[in-house]
């Protein structure tokens, strides 16, 4: 009987945050987010609005996701964020730019791209406890996604 209640709890914080619609803000530096605990993330922008898996072609690329809606996910791996996805329809001003900028805004803010891959870049971003990447994503030459991750996993 114990067990049931802190589930019938969460689900009613997953219920009020939904009815809510109040969109995560997320901090202009997302790195900032690496590194926290699944109860810290929870203590910032509450439960997310669905938890899912996403299967690595290996056990340990396994990772959950908290996907908070709005274009605002955080990927878990080992009880820690180590990747932060910000995509459409996300409208505020990420390390610079707006998903949605063109490939020039980003270079613009970000400098040149370390790295250049079929559809996406990547700038390497300064790192304070592990070397931290963004990766950009492109369609028809704008950036529809951010990958902000830990480039140590």
């Amino acid at each position: 009987m114990r067990r049931t209640t802190p589930l019938i709890a969460i689900a009613l914080l997953v219920s009020v945050a939904a009815a809510s619609g109040q969109a995560i803000v997320a901090p202009d530096d997302p790195a900032t987010l690496l590194g926290l605990t699944p109860a810290q993330a929870i203590e910032r922008f509450g439960p997310p609005g669905s938890v899912f898996a996403i299967r690595g072609a290996e056990p340990w690329q396994d990772d959950v996701v908290f996907d908070y809606g709005g274009g605002f996910s955080l990927f878990l791996f080992k009880d820690r964020v180590w990747q932060v996805r910000i995509a459409e329809p996300y409208a505020r001003p990420v390390l610079g730019l707006v998903v949605g900028s063109g490939v020039e805004r980003a270079i613009s803010a970000l400098g040149a791209p370390a790295l250049a891959l079929g559809g996406s870049y990547e700038w390497v971003l300064p790192g304070e406890a592990w070397p931290v990447r963004l990766r950009g994503v492109v369609d028809g030459g704008r950036i529809r996604e951010l990958y902000i991750y830990r480039a140590d996993f």
